[in-house]
């Protein structure tokens, strides 16, 4: 794919309610790249990443201004359909969130609410999702056990599994870590990095190392303001903002 602009956002606002949580933010987000968002927490770096495949949507009192586009089209507009932005812009949460189904009925579910009902094709479909989330080699066998018996590290790629299924452009991760040990966060950040050679994908983490390691890019957020945005490298070596300057040196955050 050409590096271009899969996502361009402009003059972004969101609320919850009264509360004022995105204020003005502009970002290019870059096909087949790594773009990390960090910040202290509350600082709206989780409502961010939920606005790009219109997950906000079901919170009462939400409302953003400005615009969001998905490879040119306005993913806010009357047009857009938010069940196929969501199967086009997959998330992948904080926390392992297997259904209390078979392995492989985990990766199939979304595929046959799309209609897919082939048995060969949902085969095959769930063989390649797990190859690419790095979880074949250790399942292939037990395929029908319940997802809930596999450890935390294993469910996080299930369910990133899940979210290739359905053949997405774009894999929103928040947090994705945070609730797993040391091991098996190596194994989702090496993961990660394999899986920007066929899906863009945007990272919320609050580890400014995971966010060094995995990414091409790295929004800094404060206060629901864009803070800074730029090439990784730049954001962590000398980085134009101050307070972009003080959070990553851990003067505060």
């Amino acid at each position: 794919m050409v590096d271009e602009g899969v996502f361009s956002i402009l003059k972004l606002n969101a609320w919850y309610g009264k509360k004022h949580v995105l204020k003005e933010v502009d970002m290019t987000i870059r096909a087949n790249h790594v773009t990390a968002l960090i910040g202290p927490s509350g600082c709206g770096k989780s409502t961010f990443i939920r606005c790009l495949n219109r997950m906000n949507d079901l919170i009462p009192d939400f409302r953003l201004t400005g615009e969001i586009t998905h490879e040119g089209m306005d993913i806010y507009s009357p047009e857009a359909d938010p069940i196929e932005i969501r199967r086009r812009i997959g998330m992948v949460f904080q926390k392992p969130n297997p259904f209390p189904k078979s392995i492989y009925n985990n990766i199939a579910y979304g595929l046959r609410i799309f209609g897919v009902k082939d048995k060969k094709r949902l085969d095959k479909a769930v063989e390649e999702s797990l190859k690419k989330a790095a979880l074949w080699e250790e399942v292939k066998e037990n395929l029908h056990q319940n997802a809930l018996t596999l450890s935390g590290g294993q469910q996080q790629r299930l369910c990133i599994a899940r979210a290739i299924a359905v053949n997405p452009e774009v894999i929103l991760f928040d947090e994705p870590c945070s609730a797993l040990d040391p091991i098996a966060t190596a194994k989702i950040e090496d993961l990660i990095a394999k899986l920007k050679k066929d899906y863009t994908v945007v990272i919320v983490t609050h580890n400014m190392q995971q966010a060094a390691r995995v990414s091409d890019f790295t929004g800094f957020f404060m206060l629901g303001d864009l803070a800074e945005f730029d090439v990784t490298e730049k954001i962590f070596t000398t980085p134009a903002n101050k307070l972009t300057e003080d959070y990553i040196t851990g003067r505060f955050g």
